[in-house]
């Protein structure tokens, strides 16, 4: 038999398990958390770190029928109407209790609802940015939690504020001396204080691999070398299974899917509900963003992949395909365009669109960074670069006359700030990463100056959304609809109560602390 360990064991230290580890702690329940890696905080401590909360104490004025209005649309009818209405209910009530209850330090920005010209939708609030956690009173914290290779210790918000000026170097300087961690790794940071002052165990280099079992009942879990973690129960919290090659295989189809996570989120604790006969959903999604090709980047000795967000809406870029055509509004929200990419030509037998390229003239190179190359760089070598568009044509393998009247179109349009293929920048949500010195649109420009440059782009995931299904209180469920005693799941090792869509910034950790929340209110309900 093994030796008990805690009442709860939570496999995964990012934001859903750590949240569930201390509001079980904190009603008096033992909890180790198990982390497979060296460091805690997984996808969530490489992430903005933004919680998307409509209703929450930091935004009094929010309405909750807008938000169910809002959040039932982006789910696109799929998504059971006691999930929205659980989630628009609990989303306050988890702000409020890490506000009352934890170091975790919140406040609301102006970036608009990623569908901002829906009903119910909001420019401000919803989004909360994560306050600078300073770790210089708490010894080695800082060392323990995962960090975002490339996030400087700016807010969200600041790194949003000065992008076209570059930020505070003193105080980019003064706060990596002290030690003051932001954006994802300051919520894992204060999460991971909160754990350690209720007296939560961590154990990490600990990989789950196997439930333990009494019957029906899950019973702790088993590490990869051998240990057993005994416990009432167990919270899956470890990821998705992006960085696996047969799981996404099987799941996400023949289309390559470039992963924008630590290189650890193999499946592990999808393959651990599989055993025990859960029932999956939303296996065949994922937090979609557009991903650059070719950036010679690594993290932890694997490829390090770069969203393509703010370079799609500034002016002076577009999207084309293989045919060398616009086929897409470039300022739409990051999931959504992403989802264009995989579409099918049935009468080609081939892709619609892929392979694409953000392609772009020397003014905008010189005027904007993209992906890793500062506008005071040479053009990289993970650049296409010609002289003329029919040379970058030719090099692209796409069709000259396509990209030149393409380019020619986009250009008149440009001048006079319309588009009406696409209509890029009509809505706040557009305009929000567009550049606001530029008019008469904030989000086209013309492409015009020589030489001109493109980056492929391909689809690329944050994380994968498809898992074990849970109820409201996150038990993971079997296929006939019963919860498996003792199991439960957070976040995007479970099926994502989003659906297929995608609300807000912070739509990840939104609902992946819901669960948790949940999760842990049953546990303690039920001692």
């Amino acid at each position: 038999m093994p030796t008990p360990a805690a009442d709860v064991v939570v496999v995964g230290s990012g934001g859903a398990g750590l949240l569930a580890a201390a509001v079980a702690a904190d009603a008096g329940l033992r909890v180790v958390v198990l982390e497979r890696t060296g460091l805690l905080g997984g996808t969530t401590a490489v992430s903005g770190g933004m919680i998307w909360a409509p209703g929450s104490p930091l935004l009094t004025d929010d309405s909750p029928d807008d938000a169910l209005r809002y959040l039932t649309a982006v789910g696109e009818g799929s998504v059971d109407e006691s999930v929205v209405e659980h989630y628009v209910k609990t989303i306050p009530e988890v702000v409020r209790w890490m506000l009352e209850r934890t170091p975790v330090r919140l406040f609301p920005i102006d970036r608009p609802d990623y569908h901002s010209d829906w009903p119910g939708a909001r420019d401000f609030g919803r989004c909360l940015d994560n306050e600078p956690f300073d770790t210089s009173s708490r010894p080695g914290l800082a060392d323990r939690v995962r960090r975002g290779p490339q996030f400087p210790p700016l807010t969200y918000d600041e790194r949003h504020r000065s992008r076209f000026t570059g930020p505070d170097q003193d105080l980019v300087a003064r706060r990596r001396e002290r030690g003051v961690l932001t954006v994802g790794a300051a919520l894992v940071a204060a999460l991971v204080a909160a754990c350690d002052d209720r007296g939560v165990e961590f154990a990490t280099g600990a990989r789950a691999v196997g439930l333990l079992r009494e019957g029906e009942a899950v019973t702790g879990v088993r590490t990869e070398d051998g240990r057993d973690f005994a416990g009432r129960a167990v919270v899956l919290a470890s990821g998705g299974f992006e960085w696996d090659p047969a799981l996404t295989r099987a799941f996400l189809g023949d289309t390559p899917v470039l992963p924008a996570s630590p290189p650890v989120n193999h499946g592990d604790a999808l393959r651990m509900a599989m055993a025990a006969g859960a029932a999956l959903e939303r296996m065949n999604q994922a937090w979609w963003v557009p991903a650059i090709v070719g950036v010679p980047e690594e993290y932890e000795g694997h490829p390090l992949t770069r969203h393509l967000v703010g370079e799609r809406c500034l002016p002076g870029s577009i999207l084309v395909d293989r045919h060398g055509k616009r086929f897409v509004n470039e300022a739409v929200n990051y999931h959504d365009i992403t989802r264009t990419l995989f579409n099918f030509d049935a009468d080609a037998h081939e892709p619609a669109h892929l392979p694409a390229w953000l392609v772009f003239d020397e003014r905008f190179r010189t005027s904007y960074q993209v992906g890793p190359a500062a506008p005071t760089d040479p053009a990289p070598s993970w650049f296409t670069t010609a002289p003329t568009l029919a040379g970058l044509a030719e090099r692209l393998g796409v069709d000259t006359a396509a990209l030149e009247v393409t380019v020619a179109r986009f250009n008149t349009h440009a001048r006079t700030g319309t588009d009406p293929d696409f209509h890029r920048g009509e809505t706040s949500h557009d305009r929000y990463y567009g550049d606001p010195r530029h008019t008469p649109n904030p989000c086209l420009g013309e492409l015009s100056t020589p030489p001109f440059h493109a980056v492929r782009v391909a689809p690329g995931a944050l994380g994968t959304k498809g898992g074990p299904a849970t109820d409201l209180d996150a038990r993971v469920l079997t296929p006939g609809g019963t919860p498996i005693p003792g199991l439960y799941a957070c976040g995007n090792v479970a099926a994502a109560a989003a659906g297929p869509g995608y609300p807000g910034s912070g739509g990840t950790i939104g609902p992946a602390l819901v669960a948790a929340y949940s999760a842990a209110r049953s546990l303690v309900d039920k001692r």
